[in-house]
C-alpha cells in the first residue's frame, strides 16, 4: 500500500512509476491519495480518497493536511497491507504507529532533501522554520532507525540518510523515463517551432534566469524562442516581467499540466532542452528528473553545473553544464548548439543511447521488485 495525502493522484514518480508497475508484476497495489471520487482503479492499482485534491499551501493547508494523515490512517487500519510504502515525511509519525502496531513492513519514499528544501522556503518565519527543521530531522533520523528500508530517488540523498542518519537500509531508485513512452518520438526536426524548452514546475527561479539568458543572448545580437508548459506558481508576475522585458516573441509560458502520455510530444517541439537550476541546498541532492527525459527524446540539453547531473551529462558528450549563474555562459553554450545541427544530432543520439542502455525505468523497476521480494 502506497500512501500520499499531499501528492497528486496521478504522480508520476508514485503512480505511473512505482505503484503501476507493482501492479502489472502481479502485486495488489493499493494507493491512498487525494482524490475527487471516494475510489477507483486504474492500471491495476485501487485508489482510495484522503481527501480533495487541493493546492498545498502550509501556511493555509496545515489543519486539512493533518485530517487527511487521520484519514490515511484510519483506510490503512482497515485495508491492512503487508507492507506501507509512504511518500511523504508528515506520514513518519503514522509509519512508526503502523511498525509499532502491526506486523507490516514500512518503507519511506525520500523524493528529495527534506530538510534543504525546508530551509529554502524563505517565507516562513525563522521562528517557524527553525522548528520545522528540528522536526524534519528528528522524523527522519527516526525513520532510518526504524523503518524496514528507506528509498531515494538519488545518491546525493542516500549518502545523507547513511551518514547523517545512520539508515538501517537504504536503496536508490532513480526518477528515469519509461522507454515506452519517449522512444516512440523521434529526435526533434532541424526546424522546430521552438529553440528551448522547460517543462514541468516551473518556480520564479528557474524563469528569472530564463529571462537573463534571453537578454544576454539579445546582447549579442541573437533571439531564442522559449516553450514553457506546466504548473507555474507565478503566472501573472512571470507575464508581467516578459511584457517589462520585452520578450513577448521569445518566451511562451503554457501554464497547463499536460498528460502523462502526451508529454514527449510537446517536448519534442523544441531543439534543445533547458534545465536552469539555482545553486540551491535543495540542488546539491536532487537529480533534475527532466534530464533523462530530454535525453531520451534524442535532444541535446544545457544545464546548471550542479554535482548530482555531472555522472550523468559531466562528460560534455550529451549536454553542456554551465556554472547556474553564468547567463553569458548559458547564451554561449544555447548559440553554440543552435549554430550547429550536426552537433545537436550527435548529443542527442548519445544521450537517447544512454537511456536506452541504462537510465531508464524499465532497469530502475528491478530494484523496487527486488526490495518487495525480499520484504514480503
Amino acid at each position: 500500500m502506497h500512501i500520499s495525502t499531499v501528492h497528486q493522484p496521478f504522480d508520476q514518480r508514485i503512480f505511473y512509476r512505482e505503484c503501476a508497475s507493482l501492479a502489472a508484476a502481479g502485486y495488489e497495489t493499493h494507493l491512498l491519495v487525494p482524490l475527487p471520487v471516494t475510489e477507483l482503479e486504474r492500471q491495476g492499482v485501487q485508489l482510495h480518497s484522503v481527501g480533495v485534491p487541493a493546492e498545498q499551501q502550509l501556511a493555509l493547508g496545515l489543519k486539512r493536511r493533518w485530517r487527511r494523515v487521520w484519514q490515511a490512517a484510519q483506510l490503512a487500519r482497515q485495508l491492512r497491507a503487508d507492507l506501507y510504502h509512504l511518500h511523504d515525511p508528515e506520514l513518519i509519525p503514522l509509519g512508526l504507529w503502523l511498525k509499532a502496531t502491526t506486523r507490516a513492513r514500512v518503507v519511506f519514499d525520500s523524493h528529495e532533501n527534506n530538510t534543504a528544501y525546508l530551509r529554502q522556503k524563505y517565507y516562513l518565519h525563522p521562528l517557524v522554520r527553525g522548528p520545522l527543521l528540528v522536526s524534519m530531522e528528528a522524523l527522519e533520523r527516526l525513520a532510518a532507525r526504524v523503518f524496514d528500508a528507506i528509498i531515494t530517488a538519488d545518491r546525493g540523498v542516500a549518502d545523507l540518510y547513511l551518514r547523517r542518519f545512520r539508515a538501517r537500509r537504504v536503496i536508490t531508485i532513480h526518477n528515469f523515463p519509461h522507454l515506452d513512452l519517449f522512444l516512440q518520438q523521434p529526435p526533434p526536426a532541424d526546424d522546430a517551432p521552438f529553440d528551448l524548452v522547460f517543462h514541468g514546475t516551473f518556480p520564479r527561479y528557474n524563469l528569472e534566469v530564463t529571462f537573463a539568458v534571453a537578454e544576454a543572448l539579445r546582447r549579442r545580437g541573437r533571439r531564442a524562442r522559449w516553450h514553457f508548459f506546466g504548473k507555474c506558481f507565478e503566472t501573472e508576475w512571470a507575464q508581467a516581467e516578459i511584457a517589462r522585458r520585452g520578450l513577448r516573441d521569445d518566451i511562451v509560458i503554457d501554464a497547463q499540466m499536460v498528460p502523462h502520455d502526451q508529454v514527449a510530444a510537446r517536448v519534442r517541439q523544441a531543439k534543445i532542452g533547458f534545465i536552469p537550476l539555482p545553486d540551491l541546498p535543495k540542488f546539491q541532492h536532487n537529480i533534475p528528473t527532466k534530464l533523462f527525459e530530454f535525453m531520451a527524446l534524442g535532444m541535446p540539453v544545457v544545464l546548471s553545473d550542479l554535482p548530482p547531473s555531472r555522472p550523468f551529462a559531466g562528460d560534455g558528450r550529451c549536454a553542456i553544464m554551465v556554472p547556474p549563474h553564468d547567463y553569458d555562459a548559458y547564451a554561449d553554450a544555447i548559440i553554440r548548439l543552435l549554430d550547429d545541427p550536426a552537433l545537436r544530432r550527435a548529443m542527442g543520439a548519445e544521450g537517447r543511447r544512454r537511456v536506452i542502455h541504462e537510465y531508464n525505468w524499465q532497469r530502475e523497476a528491478q530494484y523496487l521488485f527486488a526490495l518487495y521480494h525480499e520484504l514480503l
